[in-house]
């Protein structure tokens, strides 16, 4: 079934083998995504050489150096910092047999609004 499906699809579009205009074509786009290829490669080059001189110059581990610089790529501290914090909690309570209150939840908890709660104690909680 899958392969039938396959060979469905390839059928679809232009008949690369038999147009010698086509397949001039088609070897040119794969030349341009050699290109593309190569052009990431030199980049993650130049990265890591960055990443070295930098290592290099302020003592810090490559690893730190490389975490920072996607971390500011992909602007996700503060998720890297929940992760890091459930780590923890789960690491220290399964791994070490450590039970902790998380004071983030504890706090949480005291900002959620009770049921009962009239407007004046919701303003005290402010």
């Amino acid at each position: 079934m899958a392969f039938q499906k396959k060979e469905k699809q390839a059928s679809k579009g232009k008949n690369v083998l038999n147009n010698p205009e086509e397949r001039k074509r088609f070897k040119s786009a794969l030349s341009t995504v050699t290109h593309y290829f190569q052009q990431a490669d030199d980049a993650k080059e130049g990265a890591s050489e960055t990443i070295a001189d930098l290592s290099a110059e302020y003592g810090l581990d490559k690893k730190t150096v490389r975490k920072l610089a996607s971390t500011m790529y992909k602007h996700n501290y503060g998720s890297l910092q929940e992760e890091n914090r459930h780590f923890e909690i789960l690491y220290e309570t399964v791994i070490e047999g450590k039970l902790r209150d998380d004071p983030v939840d504890e706090m949480l908890d005291d900002l959620e609004p009770d049921d009962d709660a009239t407007e004046d104690d919701l303003a005290e909680a402010e």
